[in-house]
C-alpha cells in the first residue's frame, strides 16, 4: 500500500504540480514539489529559495471556521459519552466512522441548516485528532517520509524526506502543555507509560511505527521531545534492494546460498544506513522448513515463514536500582536456545547478550544480527571490548559481515546529489584482521565488484554438501537470474519473493527455466 502511494504521489508529481494554498507559501520560495495526501483535506508541497538553496515542508491542511471549531468542540464533548466498548473483531476505524457520523447528524439535525459549515470538515478533524496523530496526522500518513522528530514546543519539527533528507515543516506544536498532551497520547497508543517519574519513552506505535520521546522538562530542558521511525506496511524486500541499486544481483545470490545454508552473518552499519532493511530482506531467503527465533527491543522484523517465535526485550518501571521485572535481551538469547531454533536472529547486540550468541553459533545454530559500526575493524573492536566481551578466538563463528552505507550520489539528473543505500562490502572473516572480500562497492561508478574464486563460505558449502566448487558457482549464477527474473517482473513483495524462493527450494531448475524463458 505504501509503494503504491509512492508511485501515485509520483505521478502527480510529473504530471504537474498539485495546486496548494498560496497563503502557506512563505516569501522567497517556490513551490518544486506537491501531492496529495488525503483529497480534499490535506496536501503537500516542498518548496526552495533558489538564493539560500533552503527547503521546506509544507503542510496545506483545510481550516476550520470560527464557527466550525465551536461546534467540533460541541461534537468532540458528545463523542466521548457517545462513544461505547466495541467488540474485538470490529475495525476501530470503521466504529469511529460510524459513530461519529451519526453524531455529527443528530447534531446537525439539532441545529438545522447552518450556511457555510462544512460537515465534512469537522468529521475529517474529529477522526484526526481522535484516532489519528492530531497536528501531525498528515505527516505520518505521507510514505515519503522516513522520520518525523520533534525537539521541543515552538520549534519546527523536522521529517526526513525519501528524496530531500532531513527538512523542516511548517508543523509545530505552539504550547508545551500541548505538547506533552500529545507525548501522553503516543504513550497511550502504544500501551506503555510516561510521566515525570519515567520521563522516558520507547516503544512501538499501531502500524509498527517505533517511538522514542521524553516527557515534560525532567531530562530535556527544552520539554518534551520525540522522534517517530515511520514503519512501511509492505516491507522492503531484497527484489527492491537490487531494483534501488543497494546490492546487485550476483551478490544477493550469494547471500542467498549463505543463508540456506545458516551461515552466520552480521549487518554492519552506523545509524539509519539501513541494517534492519537488509536484516529483514535477508529472511526472505531462509528454507521454508527452518525454525528461526527473533530477538529485539523493539518488534521490527516482519519473516514470511510460519515456524518463526517473536521474543520482545521487556524494560523495567522500577526506579531502585534494581531492574524489578526487567527482561534484557541477554535473557532472551539465553532462553531461545530452548527452543532449539535452526537460526537465531537478534535485531541488534550491543551488550552482553552478544557473548551467549556466540556461544550459540559454536553450537552450530544460525545467526544473524546488526551492530553500529562503520567498518569491519570497527566492529571487531566492539565486539573483543566490553559490554560484549568477545574472545578473538569467537570472532570466525561469525562468518559474514555486510557493511550497509548511506551515500550521496551525484548525476546530471541530481547535480546537488540524492541519498541512497548501498551494500558496500561482503567480507568472510578468516581471523581478526585477515578478511575475505566477496563484493566492493565502487562509488566513483556506482557499481559492485565482486570476487567468488576462494571464498571460505562456498568452500565449506561444498565439503558440506559433496558438490564441487564450480557447481556451487554455476547455482549462485542460476539464482542470480532468478532474482533479475523476479525484478523485471516486478515481484517485489516480500510474500510473493519468498513465495517463489520456496519453490525455488521445492523445484531449482524449473523455476530457472521460467526465469530464462520469461527475462
Amino acid at each position: 500500500m505504501a509503494e503504491r502511494s509512492v508511485e501515485k504521489a509520483k505521478a502527480s508529481t510529473e504530471a504537474g504540480l498539485i495546486a496548494v494554498s498560496p497563503r502557506i507559501v512563505p516569501k522567497g520560495f517556490r513551490v518544486i514539489e506537491s501531492y496529495s495526501i488525503r483529497e480534499p483535506f490535506v496536501r503537500v508541497a516542498i518548496a526552495r529559495n533558489d538564493e539560500t538553496g533552503e527547503i521546506l515542508y509544507l503542510v496545506d491542511e483545510v481550516k476550520l471556521t470560527r464557527r466550525e471549531r465551536a461546534i467540533y468542540q460541541r461534537i468532540i464533548e458528545t463523542l466521548e459519552w457517545e462513544l461505547k466498548p466495541m467488540e474485538e473483531a470490529e475495525n476501530p476505524y470503521e466504529y469511529f466512522r460510524k459513530t461519529a457520523v451519526k453524531t455529527v447528524y443528530k447534531y446537525r439535525m439539532r441545529l438545522g441548516g447552518i450556511p457555510g459549515v462544512s460537515w465534512a470538515k469537522i468529521l475529517y478533524y474529529a477522526e484526526r485528532d481522535i484516532l489519528g496523530y492530531g497536528p501531525i496526522d498528515a505527516l505520518m500518513r505521507d510514505p515519503n517520509l522516513e522520520d518525523i522528530s520533534c525537539d521541543g514546543y515552538g520549534k519546527p519539527i523536522y521529517v526526513w524526506h525519501r528524496h530531500h533528507e532531513s527538512i523542516p515543516t511548517n508543523v509545530m506544536f505552539e504550547k508545551e502543555e500541548e505538547l506533552n498532551e500529545f507525548i501522553l497520547k503516543l504513550a497511550h497508543k502504544a500501551g506503555k507509560h510516561v510521566s515525570t517519574a519515567w520521563p522516558i519513552l520507547d516503544a512501538m506505535l499501531p502500524g509498527m511505527h517505533r517511538v522514542a520521546a521524553t516527557f515534560s522538562k525532567e531530562i530535556s530542558t527544552g520539554g518534551s521531545t520525540f522522534t517517530i521511525r515511520k514503519f512501511r506496511e509492505d516491507p522492503i524486500s531484497i527484489v527492491d534492494l537490487i531494483n534501488f541499486g543497494t546490492i546487485d544481483p550476483e551478490t544477493a545470490a550469494f547471500l542467498w546460498m549463505a543463508m540456506e545454508y545458516k551461515m552466520p552473518a552480521l549487518i554492519i552499519g552506523v545509524t539509519g544506513s539501513g541494517k534492519t532493511t537488509l536484516l529483514n530482506a535477508l529472511t526472505c531467503l531462509f528454507r521454508p522448513t527452518l525454525k528461526i527465533v527473533t530477538i529485539e527491543d523493539i518488534p521490527e522484523l516482519r519473516l514470511p515463514l510460519e515456524n518463526w517465535v517473536q521474543l520482545v526485550a521487556r524494560p523495567s518501571y522500577s526506579l531502585g536500582p534494581e531492574k524489578i521485572g526487567e527482561i534484557s535481551l541477554f535473557d532472551l538469547v539465553k532462553v531461545s536456545l530452548r527452543y532449539r531454533p535452526d537460526v537465531i536472529i537478534v535485531g541488534e547486540v550491543r551488550g552482553e547478550e552478544a557473548y551467549v550468541l556466540f556461544q550459540a553459533l559454536a553450537t552450530g545454530h544460525g545467526g544473524l544480527t546488526s551492530i553500529h559500526a562503520e567498518d569491519v575493524d570497527a566492529t571487531v573492536k566492539r565486539l573483543t571490548s566490553p559490554p560484549m566481551n568477545i574472545p578473538e578466538g569467537y570472532i570466525p563463528l561469525m562468518k559474514l559481515g555486510m557493511i550497509i552505507r548511506r551515500v550521496r550520489l551525484f548525476s546530471d539528473e541530481h547535480p546537488a546529489g540524492r541519498i541512497t543505500r548501498r551494500v558496500a562490502g561482503v567480507y568472510e572473516v578468516k581471523q581478526v584482521g585477515s578478511y575475505n572480500r566477496i563484493s566492493l562497492w565502487d562509488p566513483y561508478r556506482d557499481r559492485f565488484e565482486r570476487n567468488l574464486k576462494d571464498s571460505l563460505i562456498l568452500t565449506e558449502i561444498s565439503e558440506t554438501v559433496g558438490r564441487s566448487y564450480d557447481q556451487l558457482l554455476e547455482e549462485v549464477s542460476r539464482r542470480s537470474m532468478v532474482l533479475r527474473w523476479m525484478a523485471s517482473k516486478g515481484i517485489r513483495s516480500y510474500r510473493d519473493v519468498a513465495s517463489i524462493v520456496h519453490l525455488y527450494y521445492a523445484d531449482p531448475w524449473r523455476m530457472y527455466r521460467r526465469a530464462v524463458e520469461e527475462t
